[in-house]
């Protein structure tokens, strides 16, 4: 700013001596004229805050209903019981004579046989013999005279063989055990019913709220730029070349 007036300021002393001169008959070779630029301004619009944000506490209380609960009655109970044993019969086979060997004796086999034996050689004899009332003496040709005769011949000689006796064996009644005396276990199931109870569906609480600021838009005027004087020049007919 305070170079421009030191210039407007020669420019003025410089204008002035060469306005002296064409008033003294001079030609002026310029010409100036004195102006004045005022400053300029312009509007602007800002956001101002007219009124702060503020903050509020809302407390909700708790909220409670009633439901349905399952809940014992009874516990369950647990019993015994003894069932006694169970026995039973069955057949065992027992053994009542062990095998065994024995000797055992086969007689002899025998059988008969007849056999044709001689017992005269035959030939001739003399012998009396009455013939048509005559005692003669003859001469008697005899046959061979045999007998039969019986043999007792061994057809298988006596002999010991060995038997093989079997086993002998039996069947007695045995009483055998069946099932086992036991405890059996008797549940009797536990008993439920319902009751009905206060419950908490939701606590209280606090709620924070919040309001926004308020603002404002408002104009204002600034300078864009000061006004200054100065000089500025002009054409003057038959004076300004």
């Amino acid at each position: 700013m305070r170079r421009q007036l030191t210039s407007a300021l020669v420019a003025g002393v410089a204008l002035s001596a060469m306005i002296t001169q064409t008033a003294a008959g001079g030609y002026a070779a310029a010409c100036y004229e004195r102006v004045h630029q005022p400053p300029v301004y312009k509007t602007v619009y800002e956001k101002v805050l007219v009124s702060p944000g503020k903050k509020y506490v809302e407390h909700v209380p708790a909220v409670y209903g009633t439901q349905r609960r399952h809940v014992q009655v009874r516990p369950a109970q647990v019993s015994y019981s003894v069932i006694p044993a169970q026995y039973g019969w069955e057949k065992h086979k027992v053994l009542i004579e062990p095998a065994r060997t024995i000797a055992r004796q086969i007689p002899a086999v025998t059988k008969t046989v007849h056999r044709k034996v001689l017992v005269h050689e035959g030939g001739y004899a003399w012998e009396w013999q009455w013939i048509n009332g005559r005692k003669v003496l003859c001469k008697v040709k005899r046959s061979a005279v045999y007998k039969t005769i019986a043999e007792t011949v061994v057809v298988q000689h006596a002999r010991t063989v060995h038997e093989t006796v079997p086993a002998r064996y039996g069947y007695e009644k045995r009483q055998v055990l069946i099932s086992a005396a036991r405890k059996q276990k008797h549940v009797i199931p536990a008993e439920y019913g319902y009751v009905s109870e206060r419950v908490l569906i939701q606590p209280a609480q606090k709620r924070v709220h919040h309001s926004a600021p308020v603002y404002e838009t408002v104009a204002r005027q600034v300078q864009v730029s000061q006004g200054h004087s100065g000089w500025r020049k002009v054409r003057v007919g038959g004076h300004c070349g």
